[in-house]
């Protein structure tokens, strides 16, 4: 399922890519939605809720929703909850979940709350706690620019593994390795952390690790220590993080990093 993220972002991005290059004086938003086109249907139905026509809106979104536009499939449902129409909502806000968009996670949230018996509302309860780490990977190569407190620059690898299973991303495990230019330290360190998520995109987070000093006599080849950080997400894409952490080889250090999914380096690899 994570290996196909990237690709179900580009299938559902591309007809509104398409829609939004539509500069044919011939294009005809009511016309071209009724000829089966998805992304006309949008424009059409957004152009009939500007006018609070919104029975023939729902339509259009329907028919985009249908035509593969995920965002469309949401738009559609919360406007059929709007007029109590709940058991006809939920069709296309479960079409748009399973997508895997944070959006359609909050949207269903809302018409389980809406239904309101004690296991909707626990149903909702988790949909929401879901929700803001659904689209993350569920593993990212991260690559660190690192400087210490007496001015050392270094660099470093993260390695790090944050499936849904582990309490929906926010426990996460996972290798770290770092150098300093300066002293020659490397570091081989494993890790678990916890991460909060404060929205879909701003996530801080500690870590704990533990590992070893490569080429340090014994008695002085542990090492271990913990980061604090903050992740500015963009969804299944990767993130960029800020951190500030300490260990045994690196006492105080600050870094900068660029997250990616590790898909991506996989594909790169083939």
């Amino acid at each position: 399922m994570v290996d196909v993220l990237g690709v179900r972002w580009l299938v559902v991005l591309l007809p509104l890519v398409t829609a939004a290059c539509a500069t044919s004086a011939a294009y005809h938003p009511q016309k071209d939605c009724a000829a089966g086109s998805a992304g006309a249907c949008v424009d059409w139905g957004d152009a009939l809720k500007a006018r609070g026509e919104l029975p023939q809106a729902e339509t259009a979104y329907g028919q985009a929703c249908e035509g593969g536009i995920s965002t469309s499939c949401i738009t559609q449902g919360q406007l059929l909850m709007k007029r109590g129409e709940l058991d006809a909502a939920e069709h296309p806000l479960r079409k748009a979940y399973l997508e895997e968009f944070p959006e359609a996670h909050e949207a269903l949230a809302d018409l389980y709350q809406a239904r309101g018996s004690p296991n909707d509302l626990e149903i909702a309860e988790e949909l929401r706690f879901e929700a803001p780490a659904i689209d993350k990977p569920a593993v990212e190569y991260v690559s660190h620019f690192r400087v210490d407190s007496r001015g050392g620059v270094g660099t470093a690898v993260t390695l790090n593994v944050q499936p849904m299973l582990f309490l929906s991303r926010r426990l996460d495990i996972g290798f770290h390795a770092a150098f300093s230019f300066g002293s020659g330290t490397s570091e081989l360190n494993g890790f678990i952390g916890y991460q909060h998520f404060a929205s879909t995109w701003l996530v801080p987070y500690a870590r704990v690790m533990i590992g070893g000093l490569p080429g340090m006599p014994p008695g002085y080849a542990l090492n271990y220590g913990g980061d604090l950080g903050l992740k500015l997400c963009l969804g299944p894409i990767g993130h960029l993080e800020f951190a500030v952490g300490s260990s045994r080889g690196s006492p105080l250090h600050a870094s900068v990093g660029l997250g990616l999914n590790a898909i991506f380096l996989l594909l790169a690899a083939r």
